[in-house]
Order: structure tokens, then sequence, then C-alpha cells
């Protein structure tokens, strides 16, 4: 122990200051870990990734966000960050998801495997469903978004309205592609871009839950004190 204590000394001393380029998160399983070990470092700044810019605008309560910070953490099997960690009560999605979309999902829906994320093939398949509904309820948001503000120029971006449900294709800047999946029990043909009320009240439910938790709101701080895009 005092080996280690006397290196960390020397290892302060002789680092004046430390530059951190982005991501932090969604690079690994414990960015909290790195938050925390960062936190207690004498002299910080931290150049934001798009990533980290996403956990801060899902903090913040932006929906579009959190879909998308659920959905990676979906695909690369790291659920317990956002549970564990975090407190984000991910159990409404889960039965949500499973209820939902009852068939078995594409194989390209299945989790990333890395080396710490091994999990049962049981496992995975509910993750694969959880993304699928959380996918499909962040491309509804972002489908309002964009719908409500022309002059971001996304409209290349809405894909919803551009499937072709009876021929299981979708129409891409004019060219037709046949859909891997065609099972989409929520969107609503006449109006695609709509939430049914569950998937309403779900993210809203989320929204709650990162606003609330503590843990996350002082490590988003911490990269809102020490950090900035450039």
């Amino acid at each position: 122990e005092v080996i280690i204590s006397i290196a960390d000394a020397i290892k302060q001393m002789s680092i004046d200051h430390l530059h951190i380029v982005g991501d932090i998160y969604d690079r690994g399983i414990h960015p909290d870990y790195i938050l925390e070990k960062l936190m207690q470092f004498h002299s910080v700044d931290i150049e934001w990734g798009n990533h980290d810019i996403l956990w801060m605008g899902a903090t913040l309560g932006n929906m579009a966000c959190i879909a998308n910070v659920i959905r990676i953490c979906a695909r690369y099997g790291n659920i317990r960050i956002l549970e564990d960690t975090y407190g984000i009560n991910m159990r409404p999605l889960s039965i949500f998801a499973l209820d939902t979309y009852t068939e078995v999902p594409p194989k390209r829906l299945l989790p990333r495997e890395l080396d710490y994320n091994k999990y049962s093939e049981s496992d995975k398949i509910i993750l694969a469903k959880i993304q699928k509904a959380i996918a499909v309820i962040q491309f509804k948001i972002e489908g309002q978004l964009i719908k409500s503000h022309p002059e971001y120029n996304m409209n290349d971006r809405l894909l919803l309205d551009k499937i072709d449900y009876e021929k299981g294709t979708v129409n891409i800047c004019g060219i037709e592609y046949e859909l891997n999946d065609t099972n989409f029990p929520t969107i609503d043909r006449d109006n695609p871009y709509k939430l049914t009320d569950t998937e309403k009240e779900l993210i809203e439910r989320l929204r709650e839950s990162f606003m609330e938790s503590a843990t996350l709101n002082e490590h988003i701080k911490f990269l809102y004190a020490k950090g900035a895009t450039y």
C-alpha cells in the first residue's frame, strides 16, 4: 500500500495537467469509474466527444438523447450502467419490449459481445428487443424534432414515412431497399412519428429517472465544469 501511494504521488507530481479527449461515455463498461478518478485529479480539462454530449443532453431531459443513450447501451450490452450505477429503472421498458415485440429479432439487433459483456442467448434476445423498442421510439421523437425545426435541414433522416409496409421496403433518396425487419406494431402508418400512449408514458418515466439521478447529475456537472467542445 505504501509503494502504491508513493507511486500515485509521483504520478500526480509528474503530470501537471490532463487534457481528456472524449469520448468518456460509451467506450467501455464503467465511464463512472473514469469520471470518479478524474474528479480526484488536481488539474484536468475535457474535450467533449459526441457521446459525452449525448449523455449531457439526456441528463437535461432531452428525450431524443435519452432514447439514443439507451439504444447504444442495449446495442453494446451495457444496460448495467443505467440500472446499477445510475439507478434508472429499465424494467418498464423491458416488459414493454417483450410484450410488444414477440417475434425473434433479426441477428443484427443482437448485442455486440465484448470481453466484459458475455450474455446467455435468452439475455441477448431480451437486449435485442429492448434495442428495437427504444430505436422505434427514438426514430419517432427525432422525426418530431426534425419536422418542427425545418432549419435543421435534416428531412433526409425522416424514414418512417418512406416505408412500404406491404412490400417490406424503404425508399431512401429515390432508391428502394428491402427491410431486414418488417414488424412494427407501434407505428401508425397514417402518422408514423406519433408515439403510442404507452411509448409516451415510458419515455416520460425514463426522462424523470435521468433528470433525478443524483450520481448521473454529479458526473455530468463535472463534464460541464471541466469541459468544452474544443
